[in-house]
């Protein structure tokens, strides 16, 4: 565990080099050509498509609440019926904005990132208070790119290696899973093994760029008021894989109430902390960003 070891910065790499990693590493020169570094706040989301309906998060919880994009702005701002939200109510991997706005998708590009050939970024927008927090999981097994436009954010990371001490859950979600352990206050009496395994920390802030390889866990913190973007480089092997195919066979079976029913992130069934086994009060994620 603690202490971090940092995560390497450098100011770019080629895409071979990019798609040949196997650790992490900040790219800080990488999108500095993006218009979206000057444009994006999130009072430009409200007058660029502000009435669009969009769903948020609650914590972990998928679809807590559907809302006019500008309202949810006009909370972050202090402003509406969503002014009291906090940092557990936020906006994330959102495709449907940026579908649907030609406009925006001008904006930034990560293609010249990725390697030329078969595969495409299947991108998301963030947009949360802080103190927004995600906590410890891994993905879809692609590789994944985290631009920052606003804010600063916090991202600990594990190798896949350490995959048995960070005891991964049986929550349900599609392509993802949670790690049983609370980061700022691990039990080491259920999770004893933790105290080995492999922290790297990454702080990145407007312009810059958290590569993580597929696989690699993750627990990612705002610890400012932040807008940022991610991709998915998605290519035929992915789809090849038995990762998705299993992932797609628990997604049906979740449906038809025969996986995880009640222990979830899709289907409103609780707090995913309790699911976790945590005693973490909602808005105490407030307090270790202000003390982070």
């Amino acid at each position: 565990m603690k202490p971090w070891t940092p995560v390497e910065r450098v100011a770019r790499l080629s895409p071979d080099a990019l798609a040949a990693r196997t650790t992490p590493v900040i790219l800080t020169g990488a999108i500095s050509d993006w218009p979206a570094l000057r444009k994006w706040t999130p009072a430009y989301f409200r007058d660029v498509c502000g009435a669009q309906a969009v769903w948020l998060h609650r914590f972990t919880r998928r679809n807590a609440l559907k809302a006019p994009l500008g309202t949810y702005v006009d909370g972050l701002e202090g402003r509406g019926p969503l002014a009291d939200g906090g940092p557990e109510l936020y906006f994330a991997y959102d495709a449907s904005v940026l579908g649907g706005s030609a406009r925006l998708r001008e904006d930034f590009d990560f293609r010249p990132l990725f390697p030329s050939g078969w595969g495409l970024p299947k991108t998301g927008l963030w947009m949360g208070r802080r103190g927004a927090h995600t906590p410890l999981h891994y993905d879809i097994d692609a590789l994944n790119l985290h631009a920052v436009l606003r804010g600063r954010k916090r991202f600990i990371l594990f190798p896949p290696e350490d995959s048995a001490r960070l005891h991964p859950s049986d929550v349900f979600e599609w392509t993802t899973v949670f790690s049983e352990v609370c980061l700022d206050r691990p039990d080491l009496v259920r999770h004893p093994e933790v105290v080995h395994a492999r922290g790297h920390e990454a702080v990145i802030g407007p312009g810059e760029v958290l590569l993580m390889p597929p696989g690699w866990w993750h627990d990612v913190l705002s610890l400012e008021d932040s807008l940022s973007l991610n991709a998915w480089w998605v290519t035929p092997g992915l789809f090849a894989g038995p990762r998705l195919w299993r992932e797609n066979a628990r997604a049906l079976l979740h449906r038809l109430g025969l996986h995880a029913r009640d222990r979830c992130t899709c289907c409103g069934h609780g707090d995913l902390r309790i699911h976790l086994g945590w005693d973490e009060a909602p808005g105490q994620r407030e307090h270790f960003a202000r003390s982070a």
